[in-house]
């Protein structure tokens, strides 16, 4: 009696903690030590924020050996990095899909929000945004000798350019200022108020190009008493593209990767791979610049301008700078994921409610808490004890349950608790099987506790049949299913796996325990 009593405080207290591992006491604010991270929850369940981003394939289109092969290659390939931007920053799953309207190319990134969270959800949408938005440029350039008459022109083009896309795009005008900036060098935006004194202009006028002494400016609409502009300088740089015989231009297009190493003086440095191709121009532009200066852009700023002493014909080329072995590491792993085949513009930010699902769910939770309740009432009065100790283990199946959701981190969505619902109602077939099964064998059979152990092993087969079957069902279901309801399929298949194990090994445990305790047959099972 005293190791019975023993093992019971035992399997009592391991699935306490159990319990205590999977209650979301988050969504409480309570703090309890190893609960783990919250569950995970999918976009209709929480809501969700909707950023489109069109993709800008200008340059791209221009490029030789274009064709709609390589520019869905080009979508895919941005819909991976913002996906491991968005990882990086350790936050909500999110949902990445392309679409093609109006002529244009763009990718949906949903990223889902908390129930009770606010301010969470402003910053991660806000640094999702920063991450998602930010392009790496690398650019190699050699120093400018002279401003011709050709280059200042090309400064009036580029201002009228940028008033016609103003004037023509579906979007704002921030949108198409920031691409300008991104793209071209000595381009400004900002907003202001007193603008006709920046500019010693009298009268500002919006949408049209205004030529100041130093540059073109081009204004919003006064919106809040406040001008957004674009200004670009009549003047380009001191910097121009590093460009080879054919014209090719030096910058990330032959970019492979980059990684950190040390120099003689353990001095972190920033090593870049190219290809073959990019081995050419480099060792043609080295043989040319040899004595001068050769300038590497990221971002658009000057990182560092070494003299070439000699040209150059390897495939590497190297940033030094005074970095610490973290920003080093930082630097080279955002040129590494941050490098894009073409740049990505926000044009549009919704918030989607979940008011709607969260009432689904709300209904499926008490559909569920009334469903145990009469299977519970239902087998006490059918199956005494055993009914009792059933009821038990299938309380604690939907304990193991959620801890292997919890665990392995699996997203819950509608669908998937739909089916975590069902599959607590038909988890306890198992043990009406059994039950029905005892009941015949009881007549024959005096002993409970030895009778137990022989009613488990003749119910097996029945048992495993109906569950396989089921199984087989839900993973060519989850395999060739629609996502939409794929997580219902997983919840079944879980189920199927853990309610084996709840019937014939959890249960088979309490029913041997308190056989040995409960001797009167029909105390015990209705018999």
């Amino acid at each position: 009696m005293r190791n019975l009593v023993f093992r019971l405080f035992f399997i009592v207290i391991f699935w306490a903690l159990l319990f205590s591992y999977i209650f979301p006491w988050n969504s409480y604010n309570i703090e309890v030590p190893f609960s783990g991270k919250d569950y995970k929850l999918w976009l209709d369940l929480q809501g969700w924020i909707e950023l489109d981003y069109k993709v800008d394939l200008e340059e791209v289109k221009l490029e030789e050996g274009y064709n709609k092969t390589k520019e869905t290659e080009i979508i895919e390939w941005l819909k991976s990095i913002i996906d491991k931007r968005i990882q990086s920053l350790n936050i909500n799953d999110s949902v990445l899909t392309s679409a093609s309207y109006a002529g244009e190319q763009h990718i949906i990134v949903q990223i889902p929000l908390k129930w009770n969270d606010s301010l969470e959800n402003n910053e991660n949408i806000q640094k999702a945004k920063d991450a998602i938005w930010k392009v790496v440029k690398i650019e190699f350039k050699e120093k400018r000798t002279e401003i011709s008459d050709a280059d200042i022109a090309e400064r009036k083009v580029l201002a009228e350019s940028a008033l016609k896309e103003i004037n023509t795009s579906l979007y704002n005008f921030t949108l198409t200022a920031d691409k300008f900036k991104l793209a071209y060098e000595n381009v400004e935006i900002w907003e202001t108020e007193n603008v006709s004194e920046i500019f010693e202009i009298e009268t500002p006028v919006s949408k049209e190009i205004i030529d100041t002494p130093n540059g073109y400016l081009i204004l919003s609409d006064l919106i809040d008493n406040r001008y957004s502009y674009i200004f670009i300088s009549k003047t380009p740089s001191n910097w121009q593209a590093a460009k080879d015989s054919k014209w090719r231009i030096l910058n990330d297009t032959y970019f492979v990767n980059s990684s950190v190493q040390f120099n003689e003086a353990f001095q972190p440095m920033i090593e870049l791979v190219f290809n073959s191709e990019w081995t050419e121009i480099f060792g043609e532009l080295t043989s040319r610049l040899t004595g001068q200066q050769i300038a590497i852009f990221v971002w658009g700023e000057l990182l560092t301008a070494p003299n070439v002493n000699e040209p150059i014909l390897t495939w590497k080329a190297v940033i030094t700078w005074s970095y610490t072995a973290e920003e080093a590491r930082k630097l080279s792993t955002d040129i590494n994921t941050w490098v894009v085949p073409a740049p990505i513009y926000l044009t549009s930010e919704k918030t989607i409610d979940s008011k709607l699902w969260a009432s689904s769910l709300e209904k499926l939770i008490i559909a569920w808490v009334s469903g145990f309740i009469i299977i519970f009432i239902f087998l006490i009065f059918v199956y005494r004890v055993w009914g009792l100790m059933a009821s038990i283990s299938l309380f604690l199946y939907i304990i193991l349950v959620l801890t292997i959701i919890k665990t392995l981190g699996i997203v819950l969505t509608l669908a998937s608790i739909a089916g975590l619902i069902l599959s607590i109602g038909m988890a306890i077939d198992a043990n009406i099987l059994i039950f029905e099964r005892i009941k015949d064998e009881l007549k024959k059979w005096k002993d409970l506790e030895e009778s137990t152990t022989i009613w488990f092993k003749k119910s097996w087969t029945a048992i495993w049949d109906s569950n396989f079957t089921w199984l087989i069902v839900a993973l060519i279901l989850f395999i060739f299913g629609v996502n939409i309801i794929k997580g219902f399929w997983l919840m079944l298949a879980i189920w199927i796996v853990v309610s084996l194990f709840s019937a014939m090994w959890i249960s088979r445990i309490l029913l041997i325990l308190i056989s040995k305790v409960v001797k009167d047959k029909k105390n015990f099972i209705g018999l």
